[in-house]
């Protein structure tokens, strides 16, 4: 007898044809991830990263130099030398009344000029003289400005005309003015006197500050000068003495020039008085002495 194993009931359906890897679906690129066995591997490291190392570069070789040349010494090795607080102390002992308003200052601009080097002395206060060579313009213009306003000769009319004219004659042949034709202009001169006394002011305060901080910067040359001594060569010491030379000079043309201004500021009030003197008691007078019938004295 023969064993058959039982087949399976077959319904008559057709097999599902294999997959076609052809025709997968093509995802976006935008959404593709990546497959896995279609990625290579990384390739395995090969230890720790290493650092990056200078220690095989050579310096490069120092370019050759005559023999026996040396480099320059400064006089003041660093901005931290205790020469600095023997510049201070020099300063305090050469200038005592200038040391106690200004120590910070002074401190400031000897820590700026050691160690001192020829550029440094001929660039010394450079900015300080511009500044005030532009500020002396402002008191000349002020001093050419009151010497054209003519105010003295201006009140002199003024008063001459309140006088009562002397003789016959001068009554016949000259016809004194109104003292009431001065007001107009006596007026616009005092307002004038008193806009360039506030003017005055203002530039000369400016310029008082530029020539303090100029008497600075000649204290801290002379201390340098001092303490260099003949550790300095010649050129050096000639820079110093030219440099000192050209702010005290400018230092003597801040003091004229404010000597000049407040001569001028002396006048100018003085003529704000005698003006105000006129308008406000001599012409208010005589135009009462008129009204009433009086004459003129």
């Amino acid at each position: 007898m023969t064993h058959q194993i039982p087949k399976a009931f077959d319904f008559d359906e057709e097999a599902e044809p294999p997959a076609d890897p052809a025709r997968r679906p093509v995802v976006p690129q935008a959404f593709d991830f990546g497959d896995t066995e279609d990625g290579a591997a990384a390739p395995a490291s090969q230890g720790p990263p290493k650092a990056l190392s200078f220690d095989d570069f050579s310096p490069p070789p120092a370019p050759p130099g005559p023999p026996g040349s040396a480099v320059a010494r400064a006089l003041f090795d660093s901005e931290d030398h205790p020469a600095v607080r023997d510049a201070l102390a020099a300063a305090r002992s050469d200038f005592p009344a200038l040391f106690e308003h200004s120590e910070q200052r002074l401190a400031a601009l000897f820590r700026h000029i050691l160690p001192v080097r020829l550029s440094l002395v001929t660039e010394w206060a450079e900015r300080p003289l511009m500044e005030q060579a532009a500020l002396l313009q402002p008191i000349t213009e002020l001093v050419l400005k009151f010497a054209r306003m003519a105010v003295p000769a201006l009140l002199d009319d003024a008063l001459e005309s309140t006088r009562a004219t002397p003789g016959v004659l001068g009554k016949l042949f000259r016809r004194p003015a109104s003292p009431a034709r001065f007001k107009p202009a006596l007026a616009a001169s005092r307002t004038q006197l008193l806009q360039l006394m506030a003017d005055s002011e203002v530039a000369m305060r400016n310029l008082d500050e530029s020539a303090r901080n100029l008497t600075l910067h000649w204290a801290v040359l002379a201390v340098v000068s001092q303490l260099a001594g003949g550790a300095a060569d010649t050129t050096l010491r000639d820079a110093l003495m030219q440099r000192r030379t050209l702010i005290q000079q400018a230092m003597r043309q801040a003091e004229l020039s404010m000597l000049q201004m407040g001569q001028v500021r002396q006048q100018a009030a003085d003529l704000i008085g005698q003006v105000s003197s006129f308008l406000t008691v001599t012409l208010p007078a005589l135009e009462m002495a008129q009204a009433q019938g009086g004459p003129l004295k």
